[in-house]
């Protein structure tokens, strides 16, 4: 199953244990793929490197973790789409999860989930995705 998750999840699984860290632990344990682009990687790394509250996580740690998300990670070029995000700074992800045709766009934006589906790309949060995996698992499905 193929994913793209928003910097926001992917941060926040650095600092709290819930559905975001569980998101984080099926891709470093290879139970999803994550597609990843070098412009959401980079957002991802500019904000882990330089900003708080992530400042309180020593560089090692956090440079350890972006180096295992981008082992870990399926690497793709977005390509821009025709539907298109209110938020312009939320559509380099829109465009990476449809073109990479990701099951999944995980994210807390509400300009995101507002959407809902694009082609085959269904747009949840964490919770939502957790509970249609675990459900998918426990059905037989993948």
């Amino acid at each position: 199953m193929r994913i793209v998750a928003d910097s926001n999840i992917l941060l926040s699984a650095t600092i709290t244990e819930g559905p975001a860290f569980e998101v984080v632990n099926l891709v470093f344990g290879g139970q999803v793929d994550l597609v990843l682009s070098r412009e959401t990687f980079g957002e991802l790394a500019d904000v882990l490197m330089t900003r708080a509250p992530f400042d309180r996580i020593s560089k090692e740690l956090r440079g350890a973790y972006l180096g295992h998300l981008s082992e870990r990670g399926i690497w793709r070029r977005p390509v821009s789409q025709p539907i298109k995000c209110r938020d312009p700074d939320d559509q380099p992800f829109l465009d990476l999860a449809v073109a990479s045709d990701a099951e999944f766009l995980l994210t807390r934006d509400d300009d995101l989930l507002e959407l809902g589906q694009v082609n085959v790309t269904k747009i949840r949060t964490p919770e939502d995705f957790l509970r249609e995996f675990r459900g998918s698992r426990d059905t037989g499905r993948d």
